[in-house]
């Protein structure tokens, strides 16, 4: 087993020695739909504005194995159920994970997974509640590089999220489908 497992970091090293314009990590800005798959939510934050902003910095492990942290912003504003008293929620993930670029030239496809912290506010006349909730994520999407030396890239991102958040003893499903796209630089 050991024999197996040096074999392998050695053919990985030698695959980082020979890739002569190795990207080392990258920083992104991301743009994109989010839709919470709960129904209780929905009832609450109508359909609308569901956009979700964020940047990534990732850092590349060994060839084609990238470390990344991911943090973005969401909003929206809604009427409570039943007095229709304004309600305002503010939801900041934070997404840390793994993921593997296969080696291609141009179109280079991803993808990883990973740990979510959802930090989270909502603010009505009921009361105030601040708190965070964990979760697990899945990711794919695509680059399209310029160039191996042009250090812009294209992102096109799909992702879904599993989070949920226990607010006065109701289950609340944070998580859900994201998608969008952003402009990578990389260095």
């Amino acid at each position: 087993m050991a024999a197996v497992m040096a074999l392998a970091l050695s053919a990985s090293l030698s695959a980082v020695a020979a890739d002569k314009v190795r990207k080392q990590g990258t920083f992104e800005f991301f743009l994109g739909p989010y839709s919470v798959t709960d129904t209780l939510f929905k009832d609450v934050y109508p359909l609308g504005s569901n956009t979700i902003r964020g940047i990534l910095l990732s850092s590349s492990i060994v060839a084609g194995i990238d470390f990344y942290a991911q943090i973005k912003a969401f909003s929206k504003t809604g009427a409570l159920t039943y007095t229709q008293e304004e309600t305002k929620f503010l939801m900041i993930p934070l997404s840390l994970g793994l993921r593997y670029e296969l080696p291609t030239n141009y179109v280079i496809p991803y993808v990883g997974g990973g740990a979510d912290f959802y930090f989270y506010y909502e603010s009505n006349s009921i009361g105030t509640t601040l708190n965070v909730a964990t979760g697990t994520h899945v990711l794919g999407g695509i680059y399209i590089e310029f160039g191996k030396k042009f250090p812009l890239r294209l992102n096109g991102m799909l992702k879904y999220t599993w989070v949920k958040a226990t607010e006065g003893g109701q289950a609340i499903q944070l998580g859900g489908f994201e998608y969008g796209g952003g402009i990578a630089i990389v260095f």
